[in-house]
This record gives C-alpha cells, sequence and structure tokens, in this order.
C-alpha cells in the first residue's frame, strides 16, 4: 500500500484530460495552418548550399538593382514620414511627400523585377514540380518556364519603351515629375528579367537559386 498525494488527482481524470487534449490538437484548423511551409534564409540558414554561384555580371546586376531599390524604399519611408509629421505640424506639411512615397514604391516594383525574378522570388505556379522533380521532364520544365519568361519579359520591355515616349509629356499632379520616368524603371526591370531568365535556361539541370532575404539587407 503505498501513500499518494491528497492534492493528486485520480489517474482516470488525468488520462481523459491528456486524451481530449490530444484529440483537440488533431482537429482540423486547430494548432495547424491552412499555408504551407515557407523556407527563407531565416528558417533555413542553409538554403541555396550546393548551388552553383552566379555568374559575375549576374552579380554585379543583382548588386545595382538592389542598391536603386533600396534607396526607392528609403524614398517610401521619408514620404509616408513626412505625411505624418505634416499632419501633427501643418507649418512643414508638403503635398509632394505622399506622391513620392507612390512614386518609389511604383518605381521600386519595377526595378527589383529581375532580382525576384532570378531567384524565384516572383509569383509562381508550381504545379508540377514535385510530380516531376528528379526526371528530364523536369528540366525541360524549367526550360520552357525560362523561355516563356523571357518573351514575356521582352515584350513587357517594349511596351515600356514606347510608354517613356508616350508619357513623358504627362507631369504627376504635385511633383511635376514626367510620369514617363517610371516606365524607365519598368523597361530596365523588364530587361533585367530577361537576362536572369535567359541565364537559367543553361542551368536547367542544377539547383535553382531562392530568394535570400539576407541578401537584400542594406
Amino acid at each position: 500500500m503505498t501513500d499518494k498525494d491528497p492534492g493528486a488527482e485520480p489517474e482516470e481524470v488525468r488520462g481523459t484530460e491528456s486524451e481530449a487534449a490530444a484529440d483537440a490538437a488533431h482537429e482540423p484548423g486547430v494548432g495547424e495552418s491552412i499555408y504551407p511551409h515557407t523556407n527563407t534564409f531565416y528558417t533555413t540558414p542553409k538554403l541555396n548550399q550546393g548551388v552553383p554561384p552566379d555568374p559575375v555580371f549576374i552579380r554585379i546586376l543583382s548588386g545595382i538593382e538592389i542598391t536603386i531599390g533600396v534607396a526607392l524604399f528609403a524614398g517610401i519611408i521619408f514620404g509616408v514620414m513626412y505625411q505624418v509629421l505634416g499632419r501633427y505640424f501643418p507649418a512643414i506639411s508638403w503635398v509632394g511627400a505622399g506622391e513620392l512615397a507612390l512614386l518609389s514604391m511604383i518605381a521600386m516594383t519595377f526595378i527589383t523585377t529581375g532580382y525576384l525574378v532570378g531567384r524565384n522570388g516572383h509569383i509562381v505556379l508550381e504545379m508540377f514540380d514535385e510530380m516531376l522533380a528528379g526526371t528530364r521532364l523536369f528540366v525541360a520544365l524549367r526550360v520552357i518556364s525560362a523561355v516563356i519568361m523571357v518573351a514575356t519579359s521582352l515584350a513587357l520591355a517594349y511596351e515600356a519603351w514606347v510608354k517613356i515616349e508616350t508619357e513623358w509629356g504627362r507631369l504627376s499632379a504635385a511633383m511635376h515629375v514626367p510620369v514617363g520616368v517610371l516606365y524607365i524603371f519598368a523597361l530596365v526591370g523588364f530587361v533585367s528579367a530577361a537576362i536572369h531568365s535567359s541565364f537559367k535556361i543553361p542551368y536547367a539541370n542544377r539547383p535553382e537559386r531562392k530568394l535570400d532575404i539576407g541578401e537584400m539587407e542594406g
């Protein structure tokens, strides 16, 4: 005969509670997310281990894009914060602050297109990747997708070139900046996307580089 703690719960009660907790954990929507796991440099530090290094030209191009992108991001922050200060201190308010933030956001979206395309940071429908992984059809799929991306990027670059001329005479409302300036960023971004995609074609049989957020730290 053993002594039991008077404050201890009966074993049957504890067993029932543990079973109830286990059942609740397996219920749909409890403790589980409907969104799949996303690998980044912070969740998987060796995310791009084994991936062949980019050519020197691609590294230089990516560095230029990220530098311009960081400067434009700073323009967004400055414009938004200046708007906030202008509400508390009307004397320093500037009508162009909001427009600066907006134009910087659009330009940053365009200029980082190539960088994101080269590292699978753009929107992709990976319908057959897992199904064909490790086969020659997977290599063919990557080549075909890269060729389509090159053709699409060149078509968009041509449209941006046309827009530069047609929209140059139209000025923004507050800062009076030619709207055609935005299409210069679009032209550079889409040409860069075509270059990044074309470099994927000869390396379609090798591991593909993923977006590394650590590379974008200023």
